[in-house]
């Protein structure tokens, strides 16, 4: 990964969202929604979406060590993401307002509900729990495969969802509000190419064939013996 890149990445995590919190915190309840979505989104989420790309290096104990770093950075990132969707939701009902009726609120919720399934197949994919190993050998690299293509799609939506929002009357701020646009369209074109700078992970496709090669060859194996 080019370290140029990555700088970049904290970087934009670090003045987007430390002027997000500076500028929008007021004291209301409302003020904890677009706080916490975009620490949870555009800070850490980013965060670990980062840390999945670099391990796509790595192998072994570093690896897995990687993965489980990644885990808790994703589980903190939701917990936030848990925080902002709950004020949100819970500032509508003291003011007597309908949920989920703009565009931004009907992205917000797809995004919040990616967002929960992606981490569920994180737990089902990592070996260290021990539930993939329920899964026939041939479903584990398509769950791996669905997990990290799930879990993108959530980052992006949370991207559209955001420059929808602070937009928004009660937190746009003028030209910081611009600033902000551009930090988190920057902050997306940075992951997307450091993704594609990085190694691509093998196609389930070709990995369930050699399994199936494996079986395949095990059986012939047997029956010679």
């Amino acid at each position: 990964m080019p370290p140029a890149l990555e700088v970049a990445v904290h970087g934009t995590i670090i003045a987007t969202v430390g002027t997000i919190v500076i500028a929008l915190y007021n004291g209301t309840l409302f003020a904890w929604h677009p706080i916490l979505m975009s620490l949870g989104f555009l800070g850490i989420m980013s965060e670990g979406v980062l840390t999945a790309l670099k391990f796509r290096r790595l192998e072994g104990p570093p690896r897995a060590a990687a993965i489980q770093r990644h885990f808790w950075i994703q589980l903190l990132a939701v917990t936030a993401v848990a925080g902002g969707f709950w004020a949100i939701y819970q500032n509508k009902v003291i003011h007597g307002k309908a949920h989920f009726k703009t565009t931004h609120g009907k992205f917000g919720l797809a995004t919040v509900v990616l967002s929960a399934v992606a981490p569920l197949g994180g737990v089902l994919s990592f070996r260290k729990f021990g539930l993939l190993t329920l899964l026939p050998e041939i479903l584990h690299a398509p769950t791996k495969w669905a997990h990290r293509k799930v879990g993108m799609v959530a980052w992006l939506l949370a991207v559209v969802t955001i420059q929808l929002g602070i937009t928004h009357p009660s937190v746009a701020r003028g030209i910081l509000t611009r600033a902000w646009q551009a930090a988190v369209v920057m902050l997306a074109v940075l992951l997307l190419a450091i993704a594609y700078t990085e190694p691509s992970e093998r196609l389930p496709q070709r990995q369930g064939a050699e399994v199936q090669m494996r079986a395949l060859g095990d059986e012939h194996l047997s029956k010679t013996l």
